[in-house]
This record gives C-alpha cells, structure tokens and sequence, in this order.
C-alpha cells in the first residue's frame, strides 16, 4: 500500500508546489517517510534561500520579510533573509533622499533655508546626523546613477555616502565621471575600499586637489567631548596627522618614567599629562602668553557645577549637574566644591526653575543670564547640545521698545549676544518698559538656532511647565523638554507616637 504526495504534502500556498515525491508521485511508507520529509523541508528551505537571493527591494519584499519567521529558516536563509533586510534599507533611505532633495530644492527658492534643523526636530536626531542625511540627498540628486544603485540595494547607505562626500567637492562632470568608473566595483568592496579608491584616483588625475582637500580640513580641526557612563567623558580630537602624533608623542614624554611608589600605568600617566598640561591655563584665567581669557555670559570661563546645598554639604546623594557634561555624583560634586568659589541660586520648590529678578533694560543683569545659563543648560532648540554659556541670552518674545507696542507683535527683535557682554537697545524709553527682560521670557539660543528664529521661520514658545514649543515653518511643532528634573521632596518625617493622620486626596478644586 502507498500514499500520495498529495495525500502527505503540506497544503499551504505555494510551499506545496516544493514536494517531493517517489516516482510516479508516490511517497514510500515506512523509514522512507522521513527521508522524504527531510528532503521536502530541504527543498523548500533552500528556494527560500534563493528566492531572497534574487528578490529586489520594494514593497513586495517588505510585505514578504514582514511575514517571515526567522525559526522557520535555515541558515543559508538566514543570511539572505540578512541581505534582504539590507537592500530594503538602501531603498528606503534612497526614498527618504529623495524626499529631503525635493525639500531642499524648494527651499532654495525661499529665504532661510534651515533644511537640516527641521530634518533633525522631525527624526529626534542631532544636527550633525540631519546634516549627513540632507548630504546625502543632495549628493544622491547630482549623481542619478549612484541614487539608483541605492534604490535598487546595489549599494548601502554607507558607500552610497562615501561616494556623496569624496564626489561633492567635485564639478558636476567631474563627478559623474568618477561615479561612472567605480560604480561597477563599488557593489563588491568595502566603504574603507570605496574611501580609497575614489582618493587614489583623484590623485591621479588632480595632484593639485590634494594639496586643496587638506587645507579645507585644516579648517575642520576641533576637538570633541562626548559623555560617558560612570561620570566618565571622551575628549578626541581633528588634527593634521603631524599635529596629532606630536601631541601624542609629547604626552608619553610627559609621563616619562614612573617612580617607584607610582602605580599609575603609562595610559593613566598619560592621560593626567593632558589635564595638568592645559588646565593650568583655565585655574589661572589668562592664555599662555599673559593676555585674560574671553569673557562668556558675563563670566570668565570656568568650571560650573549646580547642586543643592543639602548634597554640597553631605546632607543629600542628590546629583550635581556638571554644565557641559551632565549629572555627576554627589561625591565629585563635593569634591569639585571644595576648591571652588559657591555663590547661590535660588530656585522654584515646585519645578526646580532657578528664579531671579526681572529688570526692565534690555540688557539682562548678571543675575538673569546666570539663571538662564542655569535652567537651560544647552540651547533651548529641540536636539541641540551647545552649551548655554556659549550660547545668546535671547528674548522669546522680541523687546519691544514700550510696553503697549506688544512685544512680537510690534516691537523689533533684539537679543542678548553671549559674547563680549551684550549691547543695549540704545534710544528706548526705560521706564515705560515693564519687565520684559524677565527669567520667563529668556532663554539660551546658540546662533544658527537664534537666526532660525529671526530669519528662518522658527517660533518659540515657552510654557508653564519649563517646556519650549517650537513651530517650524511648514506648522509642526515640536518641544524641548525642560532641562532640570523637578527636585525629589524630602521624606515626610514620622508622626509622634500615638498620632494616627489620614491622607485624603485634594479637593477638586
């Protein structure tokens, strides 16, 4: 007696299609029967495998991943299944591309072109990650052959963006030259190979540009800090390679030999080289050659922590806010406390807002911009990290030049530049301006942020709860929490013996 395929196969969709079979489609009984249900599930598998090998990305390859079950495959599968993943990457940010394109080209046409800083509000990224992303469409829409190289998952993010920034310094014919000559081998190599490739042969062909690339880097030198955990930061920086190796090479000259009681290893002995070498100038508040370090917010440049006076004095494990940086122990902040001028701050009890007395000049007072500096931390833009001590000391309604002109709506715009002091509103009637210099009406912007707001279309508000509401120009709006979390209530602290009190929740009203 025998049985079918029909009979034993699976009967779903077109899996069934994939069944083998004895001749004359009849399966074996027996120990047969699994032989066969190993080289049904073989055979399906693998056109699984080749099936994803050969599919092109869209939305029937995203409708086909988006129902696969990756217990279901085997590990050839797998691997495809990875690439198909990929592919539909590359087409989906070649979408995106095309899209940013279109809206920078339309923005070309209007006055304040502030691409990048919508992009970023609407994705909660960074600039710089916005900045890459409109680089690439715009890289993408001059190189028609690379974007459908990305559009077809010929070519990942990655190298499609290596080919944008080496090819965007180029001319326009140039360029397409160039993409025309690697575009073949670039769908098999690396983006470090790509990288390479493309500088060697524009070695080849334009010694000159060489010469030309490193003087706009040099222009790009830096030096970065990022956060870490454990109160720990990175501090890397740009440099000419020369530069960078002499620097390096001072250091470990620095930490020279260690004594015999050291037991700081070279890492360690180097890194401290570093601190001891350049903050020295910072203690001392003047630059190498004598002259005093510029003036920022009114202050010289200096190290600032805010903490509560409970932590300050070991009454507390509440955090300090490191201004730069971010929270810090409460053990740092004493320590950093111990060697530092403290001045006070008061604050809200409810929001943990620092508070200060609003003036009716335009130029805020000391008193003003250090609470602002204080609240903000960072611009106030959505994403933005530059520090608020380098930021300006803006008014979110513009100073208008009396009280019943009605600020945004008939005054002009003035701000408070956070460099060199600021300057006043000069010829405006001081006593019949009522308080409009005042903590709720300041906040810290960095200066691309400010000229969005005077010239890009951007509006602030802030609300009651410390927010900053932010319209752009095509009418989203997007809000920068808070910088400060509200301050954690003391614990409430034991009825007397024999005193029984029940908490009832507020009144309604």
């Amino acid at each position: 007696m025998s049985t079918t395929a029909h009979d034993v196969g699976p009967d779903s969709g077109s899996d069934g299609d994939a069944r083998a079979s004895g001749p004359e489609g009849v399966v074996p009984e027996g120990a047969a029967v699994v032989e066969f249900w190993e080289q049904w599930l073989w055979s399906v598998r693998h056109r699984v495998a080749a099936e994803l090998e050969e599919a092109r990305p869209g939305p029937e390859l995203a409708a086909r991943m988006a129902a696969l079950e990756p217990a279901d495959l085997d590990e050839p599968a797998l691997v495809e299944a990875v690439a198909a993943w990929e592919r539909l990457g590359s087409w989906v940010a070649a979408g995106q591309a095309r899209v940013i394109a279109e809206l920078a080209t339309r923005r070309r046409r209007t006055p304040g072109a502030f691409v990048s800083d919508e992009v970023a509000v609407a994705l909660s990224t960074t600039k710089a990650v916005a900045d890459g992303k409109v680089g690439l469409a715009l890289g993408l829409d001059r190189m028609p052959a690379a974007a459908d190289a990305l559009a077809r998952g010929d070519l990942d993010v990655r190298r499609a963006t290596v080919l944008s920034d080496e090819l965007m310094r180029l001319d326009h014919d140039a360029a397409q030259r160039v993409v025309d000559a690697v575009l073949p081998a670039a769908v098999s190599c690396t983006a470090p190979q790509l990288r390479a490739r493309l500088r060697r042969m524009e070695l080849l062909r334009d010694p000159e540009g060489a010469r030309v690339r490193h003087e706009r880097a040099c222009l790009e030198r830096r030096v970065e800090l990022s956060p870490a955990p454990d109160a720990m930061a990175w501090l890397s920086a740009y440099l000419p390679a020369d530069e960078a190796v002499a620097i390096h090479t001072t250091l470990t000259a620095l930490a020279g030999e260690a004594a015999p009681e050291d037991d700081r290893d070279l890492d360690q002995r180097r890194a401290d080289a570093l601190v001891d070498v350049t903050t020295r100038w910072l203690d001392a508040g003047v630059h190498p050659d004598g002259t005093p370090l510029a003036v920022r917010q009114g202050r010289r440049p200096h190290l600032a922590v805010t903490a509560s006076a409970a932590t300050l004095l070991g009454l507390s494990d509440e955090p300090g806010e490191l201004a730069g940086y971010g929270p810090i122990p409460p053990a740092m902040a004493r320590r950093i406390a111990a060697r530092s001028t403290w001045e006070p701050l008061l604050a809200d009890v409810w929001t943990g807002e620092p508070l200060a007395r609003s003036t009716r000049r335009y130029t805020p007072t000391q008193e003003l911009r250090d609470a602002v500096v204080a609240r903000d931390r960072t611009c106030t833009f959505p994403g933005c990290r530059m520090p608020a001590a380098r930021c300006d000391i803006d008014h979110i309604t513009p100073y208008a030049q009396s009280a019943g002109e009605g600020g945004a709506s008939g005054g002009r715009h003035h701000d408070a530049r956070g460099v060199g002091g600021g300057h006043d509103a000069r010829g405006v009637d001081q006593t019949r301006c009522v308080d409009q210099t005042r903590i709720d009406n300041l906040h810290a912007l960095c200066r691309h942020h400010h000229n969005a707001k005077t010239h890009g279309g951007w509006t602030p508000v802030r609300r009651d709860d410390g927010t900053t509401r932010w319209t752009s120009p095509t009418g989203r709006r997007h809000d920068r929490p808070p910088a400060h979390d509200p301050p954690i209530p003391p614990p409430a602290p034991p009825p007397p013996d024999g005193v029984h009190i029940d908490v009832y929740p507020p009144p309604p009203f």
